[in-house]
């Protein structure tokens, strides 16, 4: 099975689809099949990885319309690198779903396809938490819960992290979480109290990657190439480097 990673946080502008893409790219460069799937609406993961979100079956389109794989994922700038999309009836699948409830248990079946087939999944979730999202973090083997360093960004993290347990119990899993910060300015006050905030409070779940603000990692997703690709030798790409070695070996000491 690979190893799935929900990139979650119910608060949005936080770096949920900047962390999806670039962790997904850099994992895909060390040889490793990578999947991101993006369960937002908005599609901002497909978009941010230059592929035309109107234009895809996606997960709906499998769920729906019975879709194989080889239709509705997209490989992306190398060999082992794909994205996922919801899909152009992306917009109604979860009405679908809660007038059949068989479509859920379809879903669960897709989502342990994709596991199996990949070498790691990234499931980029919503602010919100729906069916989809819901089912896709109780499949989850870890979760990275990425926390803006700015005013207010820490409060309702305890609630997350409870509601991630929950989800994850549910689904038969021993949740593992990490928080992520990002978006952390050097010597700005706001950035140093979320930072020490988060280390007095959650030290046991904080990753080691602190993750700069980078006027690149915001300016990627506009022409839709991955930072880590733009610009690979940017303090924010390093950042991502650092985490993506981090998730190996989180992945290496859980399978073996």
């Amino acid at each position: 099975m690979g190893y799935v990673i929900a990139i979650a946080n119910h608060k949005g502008g936080v770096g949920k689809t900047t962390s999806a893409i670039n962790l997904g790219t850099l994992l895909a460069l060390t040889g490793r099949k990578t999947l991101i799937l993006d369960l937002d609406l908005q599609g901002t993961a497909t978009s941010g990885l230059g592929v035309r979100k109107e234009d895809q079956a996606g997960l709906a389109g499998m769920l729906l319309e019975d879709k194989p794989p080889v239709d509705v994922c997209r490989p992306v700038y190398c060999e082992d690198l794909f994205v996922l999309p919801l899909g152009k009836q992306a917009a109604t699948i979860e009405d679908e779903i809660r007038k059949n409830p068989l479509l859920m248990e379809k879903l669960e079946s897709v989502l342990d396809r994709m596991a199996a087939a990949w070498d790691f999944v990234i499931l980029d979730c919503p602010p919100t938490f729906g069916l989809i999202p819901n089912a896709a973090i109780r499949q989850a083997t870890y979760t990275c819960i990425p926390v803006q360093c700015e005013f207010f960004s820490v409060e309702g993290l305890t609630a997350m992290l409870k509601r991630i347990q929950e989800l994850q119990t549910a689904g038969g899993r021993s949740p593992r979480v990490g928080i992520l910060l990002t978006m952390y300015t050097q010597g700005d006050e706001s950035s140093d109290q979320v930072r020490k905030a988060v280390e007095q409070n959650f030290r046991s779940l904080l990753l080691a990657p602190i993750v700069p603000r980078d006027p690149i990692l915001s300016h990627a997703p506009l022409i839709g190439i991955p930072a880590v690709l733009q610009a690979p030798e940017s303090r924010g790409a390093r950042a991502y480097l650092e985490l993506a070695w981090e998730v190996m070996k989180h992945e290496r000491q859980e399978t073996g």
